[in-house]
Parts: structure tokens; C-alpha cells; sequence
């Protein structure tokens, strides 16, 4: 019997929230597109592998908590939560951040084709950092 969408994507977020990069790979389709919070694409199962390797290095404890989703078809959409830590110059620093956010996956023959997240991104930035982050920001503007 084949998986329905709401299970493929339960075993995608599981797969994110344990860091299995094995197991997220087999759950994309060759060709998936992820698509950032900022709108960036970036294409293909294993460039994504490489991506999400780097993201929960920069990003330790990564999570994400679904508190609704719905499907139509073959999209599914969830919204919840994300959190994590940051890690700077190979050290986890102290604090974490969590941020609302939502996503919409595309399934396609039991896989994800793609997934999209829609969040605001300021905790990228560690809060020792975004002080300095602020003021080269108004300092280009002023220009």
C-alpha cells in the first residue's frame, strides 16, 4: 500500500530532526528543489545532502515542530516551529533560537520534490553578532 503524503513528510521532518542524512536523501526525489526563506533554489537530492550537512553544523540541535498541516493532493502544507543553537568559529554558543515558520512539500511517487520554508530569518544571525550586523546594515544605507 502506498504511503500517504502526510507519512512521507512525518518521516522527512523526523529524518530533519534526527540530522539523517542518509535517510533524508532517500526520502528526496533525484531532482528535488529546496527553496530557502530567502526565495534562494537549490536543486538536485545530493546537492541538498551537502546543504543540509552544512546547515546543522552552522545550526546544532536544529528542530522543527509541526503543530498543523494540510494537504491537497499531493502538497502538503505544515506550520509550527524551527529552532536550534549557532555554532561560530567551531564553538556552540551559549542561548538558542526558535522562530514560527511553515512549509510546503510537493510529493512526488513517495518522495519529496520539493520543500519550501517560509519563515522570517533574523535568528541566522547569533546575538553577539547582530549588533555589528545592524550597523554595517546602516551604514551601506547612509551611503
Amino acid at each position: 500500500m502506498a504511503r500517504s503524503s502526510f507519512e512521507i513528510i512525518g518521516s522527512f521532518v523526523s529524518a530533519i530532526n534526527s540530522h539523517n542524512l542518509t535517510t533524508i536523501r532517500s526520502l528526496m526525489t533525484d531532482d528535488h528543489v529546496f527553496t530557502d526563506a530567502r526565495g534562494t533554489k537549490f536543486f538536485g537530492a545530493d546537492r541538498m545532502v551537502e546543504n543540509w550537512r552544512q546547515f546543522f553544523n552552522a545550526y546544532p540541535q536544529y528542530w522543527i515542530s509541526i503543530d498543523t498541516s494540510l494537504a491537497y493532493g499531493d502538497r502538503v502544507g505544515l506550520f509550527g516551529e524551527a529552532g536550534g543553537k549557532w555554532r561560530v568559529d567551531g564553538t556552540i554558543i551559549p542561548g538558542s533560537w526558535k522562530v514560527s515558520a511553515g512549509w510546503l512539500a510537493e510529493i512526488e511517487d513517495g518522495k519529496v520534490r520539493s520543500w519550501t520554508v517560509c519563515c522570517d530569518t533574523t535568528w541566522t544571525t547569533p546575538p553577539n553578532q547582530r549588533k555589528a550586523a545592524l550597523l554595517q546594515h546602516l551604514a551601506i544605507v547612509e551611503v
